[in-house]
């Protein structure tokens, strides 16, 4: 019985110093993110963010819309994906962007508070400025 209490103990060790070095991976990654610029969205950006999708991340999108001068007016749709954790909490969002003037999507990844943490262009688009 004792060995069997050592073989759990060496494998519960083995997992945590896997799940720790998974964890610092994720967070090395993730360090060079900077968040997108923000600036004021433009008078009605909220409004007419909440009539193609309501959320409370509506905000957050039109400043970082903003921040990187693509006008509202131009927006075709948006629509949000989620992130869950294990257990089952909203850990983050994705606000695809579709543009009028442009194929593909803006994306706004933000977190659970709706707090801007990068955006991106995706099949096919490109931010203003962007080479």
């Amino acid at each position: 019985m004792p060995g069997g209490t050592v073989k759990k103990a060496a494998c519960l060790r083995t997992v945590l110093r896997g799940g720790a070095m998974a964890s610092a991976v994720l967070v090395a990654a993730c360090a060079g993110l900077s968040p997108p610029p923000q600036a004021a969205p433009e008078p009605g950006a909220v409004s007419a963010l909440d009539r193609l999708s309501p959320s409370r991340c509506n905000g957050a999108v039109a400043s970082s819309l903003a921040g990187v001068r693509i006008p509202v007016s131009d927006v075709r749709y948006l629509a949000y994906g989620l992130y869950r954790n294990i257990p089952g909490d909203i850990v983050g969002y994705d606000a695809w962007v579709g543009l009028n003037s442009q194929p593909g999507a803006v994306v706004v990844q933000l977190d659970e508070v709706c707090t801007p943490r990068q955006i991106y262009a995706r099949e096919g688009a490109r931010l203003p400025g962007a080479r």
